[in-house]
């Protein structure tokens, strides 16, 4: 059997997805924080700004970029292991806590 090609290109600007603890910036280079997200509303926090901000996913998309992610070594370069423990026992404590 004669396998059979698409000559259909994709079309249009794939669009990145949105999670909680995922970072972006707007156009001022201003980094924010996705708090919490659903279908038609995101919550975020802006860098130096306590109170969260909402707006719908496709006000974000316009208005922000994506932040390109830490990998691994980046990460581990710029925390150093006393800092990463120290954060490690405030979250297991703060997990006992609420049980």
């Amino acid at each position: 059997m004669k396998k059979k090609l698409n000559q259909a290109q994709p079309e249009g600007v794939a669009q990145s997805e949105i999670r909680p603890g995922d970072k972006w910036k707007d156009s001022h280079g201003t980094k924010i924080t996705i708090t919490h997200c659903t279908p038609n509303r995101v919550a975020y926090i802006r860098e130096g700004y306590t109170h969260p901000c909402f707006c719908s996913p496709d006000r974000l998309r316009r208005e922000f970029t994506c932040a390109k992610p830490n990998t691994l070594t980046e990460w581990a370069t710029t925390t150093s292991p006393r800092e990463m423990a120290k954060n490690l026992r405030t979250l297991i404590n703060a997990l006992r806590a609420s049980k």
